[in-house]
């Protein structure tokens, strides 16, 4: 179902799209005033797509604070000049999203420090950089920032950590290298509770679509249940993280609304070379009733509800629902307007996944059914099509919600700019009106 744009002028548009918002988003940043440490001596500096380094860049703060050092913690996007002018010490907690991009509330920095020529003499640095090594541009934004650190002649605290895939042993590297300065994140223990659940429930929603020995071996919903009886409060957008036998850490959209006792998750079965996904493999082969996980709730705070009140476009594909689904009942229950662009690996509707959408109140459905093999249409199709009936839907106070694949959004996007004019989407992210969550 996933699709990347047709043809290099496609992903120069895109990029184009996508470089104009960050030059504004980071224009607009510049002038805000942050809830403090304007005179902090430290910044705790994050950039994070699901929330992994803004949750490690807390305790770090946590940390420093406890210490009684003047120290803020920032997004990425909000390290002005000024406030990077007056630090004397400065840790990066970054994480790099698809094949080398930064993430959405560091776009603006990096951007920044690609034009900037820094006089960072004298300053003290630090950089954590989260990747994954299955991208061929692993760590690529942390290596950015230390390669903008070092022309700058920053002094590097220690050199450079990367960590793969929240590996626990390139964690422990981090974190021996903060001790060594005087700052032990043990001592802060965890933020969130890490609790066993059982799968109290699971049904298969969307059949196979193998393509030779990959592919997905189907979509499933399931159902969670802490073992303790009481589930931890989360809002909408926020994740389900598990934790794999092997030391490994997944994130998954919450499908349920607040404050339901159960967590709901779509799961997409995926297979590569015959090997089955490590964490969907535990969650769709995890024994119904007696099989047991342990997983936590994580905020997702750039996930959030959309700012207004305006009509809802929910835009999303296969497990994407997952992310779509809470917005879309939440805005159904506050009586606004909802549309839904749809898209799944499938050649007919007729699953118990779309009997889902088409039994809700929607304004509107349009669904995208792509053959097991390929060929379209997509997601991206539809809204090119609907190009008429989405600029009425939306008019000037509309509001967006998206997610899926990476390239599956990355063309969405593209394609609404097309739709309602690159200002307007621009305009709408910066506004809070427009949520994604790309993985």
């Amino acid at each position: 179902m996933i699709a990347t744009p047709q043809g290099a002028t496609d992903w120069l548009y895109a990029g184009g799209l996508i470089g104009g918002w960050l030059a504004l988003t980071y224009a607009c940043m510049r002038d805000r005033q942050g809830q403090m440490g304007d005179d902090a001596d430290t910044l705790v500096l994050h950039a994070s797509q699901t929330g992994q380094a803004t949750d490690l860049a807390e305790k770090l703060h946590r940390t420093i604070v406890a210490r009684g050092e003047k120290c803020a913690l920032l997004p990425a996007d909000e390290a002005t000049p000024e406030r990077l002018t007056k630090a004397k010490r400065l840790f990066f907690i970054v994480s790099t999203t698809g094949d080398g991009l930064a993430p959405d509330n560091g776009h603006g920095f990096d951007r920044y420090i690609g034009d900037d020529r820094p006089r960072l003499e004298g300053k003290q640095i630090a950089i954590l950089a989260l990747g994954d090594r299955r991208y061929s541009q692993y760590c690529a934004f942390g290596q950015r920032i230390a390669q903008w650190a070092e022309i700058g002649g920053a002094t590097f605290l220690f050199p450079l950590v990367e960590v793969d895939d929240l590996s626990a042993n390139d964690l422990q590297q981090w974190q021996s290298r903060l001790a060594q300065l005087g700052y032990d994140l043990a001592e802060q223990g965890a933020a969130d509770e890490t609790l066993h659940w059982r799968v109290l429930e699971r049904c298969q929603v969307v059949g196979p679509a193998m393509k030779g020995a990959s592919g997905s071996d189907g979509l499933f919903r399931l159902q969670l249940a802490a073992e303790d009886g009481a589930s931890p409060p989360w809002e909408i957008g926020d994740l389900f993280e598990l934790h794999t036998p092997d030391g490994h850490r997944r994130d998954y959209s919450i499908a349920s609304l607040p404050p339901e006792r159960l967590i709901t998750l779509y799961i997409r079965k995926v297979v590569q070379e015959g090997q089955v996904g490590i964490g969907s493999g535990l969650l769709t082969g995890t024994q119904v009733g007696s099989g047991r996980i342990t997983g936590r709730i994580r905020p997702h705070r750039t996930y959030r509800t959309p700012t207004g009140r305006g009509p809802l476009l929910a835009i999303g594909a296969g497990s994407g629902w997952a992310g779509l689904r809470p917005h879309v009942l939440h805005a159904l229950q506050e009586g606004q307007p909802c549309r839904v662009l749809f898209g799944e690996r499938a050649s007919q509707s007729e699953t118990p996944l779309f009997e889902e959408l088409r039994a809700l109140p929607l304004t509107g459905l349009d669904v995208a059914l792509s053959a097991t093999q390929g060929g379209g249409p997509y997601v991206q199709d539809r809204i090119a099509a609907q190009a008429d009936t989405i600029r009425q839907f939306l008019g000037e106070n509309g509001r967006v919600v998206l997610c899926g694949r990476l390239a599956m959004g990355e063309a969405c996007l593209a394609a609404l700019a097309d739709v309602m004019g690159k200002a307007w989407v621009e305009q709408t992210m910066l506004l809070g009106r427009l949520r994604r969550d790309l993985y």
